[in-house]
């Protein structure tokens, strides 16, 4: 009779469900059909379970055709895994004709498993136990031998576990993207955007002088002890094109990190990964920097964080696409030379580390939580002293060769000498651009014979430098040394045939 089958239905649905850890993705109670969902081990099972009668193969074949294809159009829905599909269908008799074989018919992409089980009266254990054994989950017994009457009895107790147990999950699911307010997201992005009118407001923020008196990332100063850099950097944007994009970037992952891990926690991570991505980029970039890029990267490691926490939900909402997003900012930073890439991966591993330390809301793992905080302490100590000891990037003079050319800009020529005259005393690799920057400025404040000397001794350091010969063949024309002139600008013009300038003065000299 059907309530055989109507039971057995609902029994095996209720043990995958409420036993075995099989989550619902749909069901009809009205027509008895349900698709699950189990991960086991880097593998998604998708299970339809079906109480239908089908007598001809082809009819069987046409119903699994119309599965397939409801997979394959919702496949988005299973990211993050293999996908195998099994159907199972309830009746009381088997197809009249053979369907073992149909799957290997109809399965033309390779791409997705499909399995079938067909639980007829007569094969039902012998189906049930190789569907368990596919999925690696222990059998169940399922006890038969009970009235009909039981039957119906327990059926409306079955639908109602399963259905308060969706139901469940589905509000569990909800609370982990409800569990703060976003108001922290707000806060920063005001303080980004009056600290920026602000500093607009006193020089340009494009201006490396007004950067650094305002506390952007400027190694010299921060191997004196300025560590504060680190800190305030963070809010320093460089443009309002800069600006614009951080804040884009800061708006849509602040409010989905804000709301995951709440206020507090949102905060901490944000700070600790934007000091984690200064230091790095301390370490590692000899750029005066600033922004709030680190910080942001540290949003998406604290994403990434909850991935590893909630695989199977973060490939079905926002996996591939954040972890997209993330390569692709990866990419643009090394075909860019003026990303902060230090900046940018140093934020993304101290946000996972930052939000390893303090976890999820409601999770409490000590053990974990102590490993990844002292991890982020040693890391941090370690990047800052290899950064103090200039093993990666030279960062202090790299630093001086931006503030003297942005003072020669300005016209500070004597500010211009004095820094390059005293990190002249130890150059490292950086000795031509500091005294090209410090000839220039010789000449602002009419001393050409300094200014000579220091570009005779760029040309011989950085021969290739074309700007340096042609700023020698102008200061020798101004001696009268017409020959030595000649001899500069067609140097220059050779090494930059596209500079017009080049060109027009060897013209003029011959």
């Amino acid at each position: 009779m059907f309530i055989e089958q109507d039971f057995y239905f609902w029994k095996v649905t209720h043990d995958l469900v409420l036993n075995q850890g099989c989550e619902v993705l749909h069901i009809n109670t009205e027509h008895k059909e349900a698709w699950l969902e189990y991960s086991g081990k880097w593998k998604n099972h998708v299970i339809r379970i079906k109480y239908k009668q089908i007598n001809w193969r082809n009819e069987l074949k046409r119903d699994l055709q119309v599965t397939y294809q409801q997979l394959k159009q919702n496949r988005q829905i299973y990211r993050g895994g293999n996908v195998i599909l099994h159907t199972i269908y309830v009746s009381e008799f088997p197809p009249v004709e053979e369907w073992e074989n149909v799957v290997s018919e109809m399965n033309e992409d390779k791409k997705l498993n499909v399995h079938l089980y067909y639980f007829s009266d007569e094969n039902k254990d012998k189906e049930r136990k190789r569907f368990y054994e596919a999925l690696r989950l222990d059998e169940p017994v399922l006890e038969q031998r009970i009235s009909h009457n039981e039957m119906e009895a327990m059926i409306p107790y079955l639908k109602q576990q399963i259905v308060s147990s969706h139901r469940k999950k589905q509000q569990e699911v909800q609370s982990l993207f409800q569990f703060g307010k976003p108001q922290m997201t707000y806060i920063l992005l005001a303080v980004n955007i009056l600290l920026f009118m602000f500093v607009e407001s006193q020089g340009s923020t494009t201006s490396v002088s007004t950067l650094i008196e305002f506390g952007a990332k400027y190694n010299p100063a921060i191997m004196e002890g300025e560590w504060w850099r680190i800190g305030s950097s963070m809010f320093l944007h460089i443009g309002l094109l800069h600006l614009l994009m951080n804040m884009l970037a800061l708006y849509y992952i602040g409010i989905a990190v804000e709301r995951i891990y709440g206020t507090w926690r949102f905060s901490v991570i944000y700070l600790l990964a934007g000091i984690f991505g200064g230091v790095a980029s301390f370490m590692l970039n000899p750029h005066v920097a600033a922004g709030a890029s680190g910080a942001i990267f540290g949003l998406f490691g604290a994403l990434l964080y909850f991935g590893v926490r909630h695989r199977q939900l973060f490939f079905k909402t926002m996996g591939w696409n954040l972890i997209f997003v993330i390569a692709l900012n990866i990419a643009f930073g090394i075909m860019v030379p003026q990303v902060d890439n230090g900046a940018h991966m140093g934020g993304l591993i101290g946000g996972f580390i930052a939000s390893a330390g303090f976890n999820l809301p409601k999770r409490n793992d000590k053990w974990l939580q102590g490993i990844a905080l002292t991890g982020y302490i040693v890391i941090l100590g370690t990047m800052a002293f290899i950064g103090s000891e200039g093993l990666f990037n030279d960062g202090e003079r790299m630093g001086q060769v931006q503030q003297t050319q942005d003072l020669n800009e300005s016209g500070d020529y004597t500010q211009v000498v004095s820094i390059t005259s005293e990190a002249l005393a130890d150059p490292g690799r950086y000795e031509a651009e500091l005294r090209f920057n410090r000839s220039y400025a010789y000449n602002q404040l009419s001393k050409p014979e300094k200014a000579i000397e220091d570009l005779k001794k760029v040309v011989e350091l950085s021969p290739d430098m074309g700007e340096a010969h042609y700023n020698l063949a102008l200061l020798y024309q101004q001696k009268g040394e017409k020959n030595k002139a000649i001899e500069h600008a067609r140097t220059a013009a050779d090494l930059r045939p596209e500079n017009q300038d080049f060109q027009e003065l060897t013209e003029d000299l011959q």
